[in-house]
């Protein structure tokens, strides 16, 4: 009966040294061995990780990574690519687990995840990454998808101890690289945030420079002109993209900023506010009015314990879910409404804390969002991935996962490593003994639910990293023309063509069409006209042509491409003055002219509808529907092809 009861219990005190993770002020991850502490329980039917994994890395002896991976489909091939940042280098694997390229990195060591976005607007994704510690001491690498190295630049004595965010700042459809450098005083490099652009070159206005350090990953949003939040230790600034300061929100009650990158989020209706936390010897968890700095109603709400957490912002139903965690054990983990009330459940009083980024998805197809975590406890060797309901409740099947190593400062990355569709989470963890052998780990595990139920799956929410989370928004979706089809071909040089409307399912209202010639476009058309004629041709010429059908909604979506060749159809003497008429048809057209013996009609596919035979005067066409077809028109010296639009 007593074995009973204990089987039956949620947690169980571990009789063995387990051991909590730390982070020192030096950015240093330290380990301590703790007794009786409560452990999470046993997982029903644990997940197992999938074919090719884990994987094993060398490590940096004394720098461990943090925030995660990033998960990003470099090669367009419909699956996401593991993107590792560690130590010296960047590891890119597949879904199977091979190991697809590995380069070195510029500038140190490589704490935080990759930034992926297509810098150069080429439609092919790069990858950005920050390195900072070791003899370099900082430096920015840039490589395309290939692994070819775009941009590597050692910016010696100023270490970049945060993640990289990409943003547009000048609008001209190309992606700037944000990033925040410590400086150092002793070699005449001042902290502040860089803004660069593929070239390498500082954008007008930057860099920011700052009075004391910041590690800290900015926040960027398209706000008012565009505002960029950055912090040091003391004071939160808001800045603009043209690197003028807009304000500064000083530090008080020894509380202070930095590490904790916060998000700036839409309450709704342009209620725009910063979410995020403070460490120190008064830490808080804080919302903050965007536009002023000034605190919101019911904040900021005090914690008992430092606290590297990196906050997530969900969309609940119709109410915002915001989270937050500290270091220590007791009251670890928050649930917050916007106004400040912890949500009924939380928070979770765990024997350690919750400090990686916090994943929200849909993980076991209910129809309610789920939540999952890192855990600062590492037992027998394994670390904890955690599942939560939104209500607190801790979910036992499948979970806890129990990848090798270390969760701490991590947390579970989301996406479809295996291009199935689904969804499969991917955990970094480590071994921290400060020995040269100590490994990073990388797991995936499937979930097998569709990977659009992920609503917040990496940190600060994508891989742009930067941090600006909005009301969910509708899709906008279209669809092209069909069975694009043409001909180039006459005695008088034109081409012509004939497409199908789109297919219905489209998520705005057809308003036209765009005709593209040769990569440029020369047309627009109503939405019920699907033929063009283009006269602007010449005999043995090739065009390329493609049409776009153009929704109301903004949506654009072009067909595939059709090449043409003009070509000349002869024409003997008899035939010179015979045309068709009247032009457009309607019912009946005249053939004027003499000697035409025989008179067929083909549509754009080449296909004969009519063929008359004889001494032809007069067709009828009253058959045939409306749009424009080829007359050809033969005689004892040779034939003729005319154009002709019927409008019955």
């Amino acid at each position: 009966m007593l074995f009973a009861l204990l089987s039956m219990m949620p947690v169980v005190l571990a009789q063995r040294p387990v051991v909590r993770a730390i982070m020192g002020d030096d950015g240093r991850v330290w380990t301590e061995q703790v007794e009786g502490v409560q452990l999470p329980p046993a997982s029903r039917d644990a997940l197992e990780p999938m074919p090719g994994f884990p994987l094993s890395f060398a490590s940096n002896t004394s720098f461990k990574p943090m925030r995660g991976v990033a998960l990003a489909d470099l090669d367009g091939d419909g699956s996401d690519e593991i993107i590792l940042t560690h130590n010296e280098e960047i590891n890119v694997i597949d879904g199977q687990g091979t190991l697809l390229w590995t380069r070195p990195l510029t500038g140190g060591v490589a704490q935080y995840p990759a930034a992926v976005g297509d810098l150069d607007g080429d439609g092919s994704p790069e990858i950005v990454a920050l390195t900072s510690y070791s003899n370099a001491r900082g430096g920015l690498n840039v490589f395309d998808k290939d692994g070819a190295t775009l941009l590597a630049e050692q910016l010696t004595n100023n270490p970049l101890i945060c993640a990289p965010v990409l943003f547009d700042l000048d609008g001209d459809g190309t992606l700037e690289i944000l990033f925040s450098g410590r400086g150092k005083a002793s070699a005449g490099i001042s902290p502040g945030v860089h803004a660069w652009n593929l070239q390498g070159e500082e954008m007008p206005g930057f860099p920011f420079e700052m009075p004391s350090t910041p590690a800290f990953t900015p926040t960027v949003a398209d706000l008012n002109g565009g505002v960029i939040f950055t912090a040091t230790t003391s004071a939160l600034y808001c800045i603009s993209f043209e690197g003028q300061e807009l304000y500064r929100v000083d530090g008080q009650d020894a509380y202070k900023y930095s590490y904790q990158s916060p998000l700036l989020v839409d309450f709704g209706e342009n209620d725009w506010h910063l979410v995020g936390a403070c460490h120190g010897d008064n830490p808080n968890h804080y919302v903050r009015d965007a536009f002023t700095g000034e605190y919101r109603s019911g904040w900021p709400q005090p914690v008992h314990a430092w606290s590297y957490s990196a906050p997530t912002a969900v969309k609940n139903g119709d109410d915002w879910a915001l989270f937050m965690g500290v270091s220590g054990e007791g009251d670890v983990f928050y649930q917050y409404d916007i106004d400040g009330h912890v949500a009924s459940g939380f928070p979770l009083q765990l024997s350690s804390g919750i400090e990686g980024f916090v994943s929200v998805a849909d993980i076991d197809g209910d129809g309610e969002n789920e939540v999952l975590t890192s855990f600062n406890l590492i037992d027998g060797g394994n670390g904890f991935i955690r599942a939560w309901e939104m209500d607190g409740t801790e979910i036992t099947e499948g979970f806890p996962l129990r990848p090798m190593g270390l969760s701490y400062m991590n947390g579970a990355n989301l996406g479809d490593i295996d291009g199935d569709g689904n969804m499969d989470l991917v955990t970094l963890t480590y071994v921290q003994n400060f020995a040269p052998d100590d490994p990073v780990y990388v797991t995936a595990y499937a979930l097998h639910q569709p990977v659009e139920q992920v609503v917040f799956g990496t940190y600060k929410g994508s891989n742009d990293r930067c941090g600006w989370v909005r009301e969910p928004e509708g899709v906008i979706s279209c669809n092209p023309p069909s069975d694009l089809q043409g001909v180039g071909m006459g005695d008088t040089p034109a081409a012509f063509l004939l497409w199908n409307a789109p297919e219905e399912g489209s998520t705005g209202l057809l308003t036209g069409y765009r005709i593209q010639k040769d990569g440029e476009w020369i047309e627009e058309l109503p939405a019920h006209q699907t033929q063009f004629l283009d006269e602007d041709v010449a005999f043995g010429e090739t065009h390329d042509y493609v049409v776009a059908a153009v929704y109301d909604d903004g949506c654009e979506a072009s067909s595939e491409n059709l090449t043409l060749l003009v070509e000349y159809d002869a024409v003997g003497e008899a035939l010179q003055q015979v045309g068709l008429y009247p032009n457009p048809a309607h019912g009946e057209v005249q053939v004027e002219g003499q000697a035409v013996q025989r008179v067929e009609v083909f549509d754009l596919t080449g296909q004969c509808l009519l063929s008359f035979s004889g001494e032809i005067k007069k067709m009828n066409v009253e058959n045939l529907q409306n749009g424009f077809y080829f007359v050809r028109l033969h005689s004892v010296s040779g034939m003729k092809t005319l154009k002709l639009l019927i409008e019955n």
